[in-house]
């Protein structure tokens, strides 16, 4: 089946290129739509659609937003993602590409230890980033 651009999925690539550290929820991609363009959007059927598309393609990543039922969606923004593993904060939803060095020595270990193949397109390591981990302790020990 032939591939082509159309307004609506460039519309909705560079919203996701403009904030591609953020991961966001349809719903979100579809309200931030309109208030950057109005009535001149896709429909939330086509947001849906195209996001679903673009998550097959490996264009965008999907996760699920903390233990809830809730898929975020961010894009892919470099072109060697597949060849490094990604940190993703789980309070966030930031999503971090560990350096490829430090990707392969990890890969490594596990399979030289283990004896089992990473697949690096697939692979997030869930956490805190360092602003969610500061927040945390600085409120921590204001509640002291």
């Amino acid at each position: 089946m032939a591939q082509y651009a159309t307004e609506q999925k460039k519309i909705l690539i560079d919203f996701l290129r403009e904030h591609h550290e953020s991961s966001f929820s349809v719903e979100e991609i579809f309200c931030e739509l309109q208030k950057a363009h109005g009535d001149h959007i896709p429909a939330k059927s086509t947001v849906y659609r195209l996001i679903t598309k673009l998550v097959e393609e490996g264009t965008v990543k999907r996760f699920v937003k903390g233990h809830s039922r809730q898929f975020l969606y961010q894009i892919v923004d470099c072109e060697h993602c597949r060849s490094h593993l990604h940190l993703r904060c789980m309070d966030c939803g930031k999503l971090i590409h560990l350096n490829e060095k430090l990707s392969d020595e990890l890969l490594d270990v596990i399979r030289f230890s283990s004896n089992f193949s990473v697949n690096e397109a697939e692979t997030v390591l869930v956490g805190a980033c360092s602003d969610c981990s500061r927040s945390k302790k600085e409120g921590a020990e204001a509640e002291r």
